[in-house]
């Protein structure tokens, strides 16, 4: 393999893959990615077993080749580098790496013993959709995803693809979030429809290296799930297990309404939230149609409350809620107002923006 590329593509690519490197004392392999030089095009490659992601640069090709090399040493050379032209070529198990003003040989190693980056079968079956639009709709559920060992079901995102609607869904069991994309927004070619799970790491890393405004394309088969775009691809396993029914414990009616200006809310709740006790609740308490107060207290701090105007119907109630959960659904609704449907008796709440069925909130009050 001998290469000519620019620093920044180098950096640009390493930097896609770099949170796919795994760490396993066992399989050192791991700690490496795999690079490979055809057509003009570099592949970096890494896996951790679970997740893989790869990404395509652009260089001069002089001659075709692949090696792995161990990804913190080349990403730091890389990184600290002030030339921009960088010249890479293998000789003898070695990657040298030239400017005009520096040299180094990195310890490469042969790409057979590299695992192998899953490939999913180009099938007819699949989700085109802009990439602005799904990491919006995946910003809008991963706050309410959980993280546990003995319910894996609960540590992902749940996609279900329809033909008229995909929704994206996330819970940890005291909260939960759906978001909606409608049919003019994709393309979905799955005859069936389609249900998964996606693991949380798995949709946080899809945010993280598929730009905004592209086009996105949406696989799954044999336990794994893909997204590729025209140079990124970031293919997972599933989780295996049912997700809950999450929709019948979403509320088809509530008891008292609030309707009250978002960002004051929020700003009221996490001012409160600072006296809280141990259990970090802060209490809602709606004592007429015009206002809504929210307080907390600890015995080692004190009390504070914030009364804020708003338009409430319903019946008067007073209901406790862990405040960084309830700040969370505020998150995840647009507009400049927000909707707070309460219910008595424990029952779980529910938090949307007026008039948009895109997304909803639902959180579970602490019982006293």
């Amino acid at each position: 393999m001998k290469l000519v590329v620019l620093r920044n593509n180098l950096k640009t690519g390493l930097d896609t893959v770099g949170r796919a490197v795994g760490a396993n004392l066992n399989l050192p392999i791991l700690g490496n990615i795999l690079v490979k030089a055809e057509s003009n095009q570099i592949r970096f490659s890494a896996t951790n077993l679970e997740m893989a992601i790869t990404k395509t640069i652009y260089g001069k090709i002089i001659e075709d080749g692949v090696t792995t090399v161990p990804y913190s040493v080349l990403s730091n050379i890389i990184s600290n580098l002030v030339s921009e032209r960088v010249n890479i070529e293998t000789k003898h198990n070695n990657l040298l790496i030239t400017t005009d003003s520096y040299e180094a040989t990195l310890q490469s190693t042969p790409d057979n013993e590299f695992p192998i980056i899953p490939k999913l079968k180009e099938s007819k079956e699949l989700i085109k959709l802009n990439s602005t639009t799904l990491k919006d709709a995946i910003n809008k559920v991963i706050v309410a995803a959980g993280i546990s060992d003995l319910r894996p079901e609960i540590s992902g995102v749940l996609l279900i693809g329809e033909q008229s609607v995909i929704k994206l869904v996330a819970t940890d069991s005291f909260r939960l979030a759906e978001a909606r994309i409608v049919k003019n927004q994709f393309t979905n070619t799955f005859e069936q429809g389609v249900k998964a799970i996606i693991p949380l790491k798995t949709t946080q890393e899809a945010l993280r290296v598929i730009k905004d405004d592209e086009e996105v394309t949406i696989r799954i088969d044999n336990g794994q799930i893909l997204f590729q775009t025209s140079d990124t691809e970031v293919v997972s396993r599933l989780i295996d297990g049912k997700f809950p029914d999450y929709e019948a414990i979403v509320p088809k009616s509530v008891d008292t309404e609030i309707l009250v200006g978002r960002d004051e809310f929020a700003g009221a709740v996490k001012l409160t939230g600072s006296f809280t006790s141990k259990v970090s609740d802060v209490r809602i308490k709606i004592k007429d149609k015009k206002a809504v107060e929210i307080y907390s207290s600890d015995i080692s701090l004190g009390e504070n409350n914030y009364l804020i105007p708003a338009k409430i119907t319903g019946e008067p109630m007073e209901l406790a809620f862990n405040w960084r959960y309830l700040l969370d659904g505020t998150k995840t609704v647009a507009g400049k107002q927000i909707i707070l449907g309460l219910n008595n008796n424990n029952k779980p709440a529910l938090i949307k923006s007026p008039g948009d069925t895109s997304c909803f909130y639902v959180l579970m009050p602490i019982r006293q």
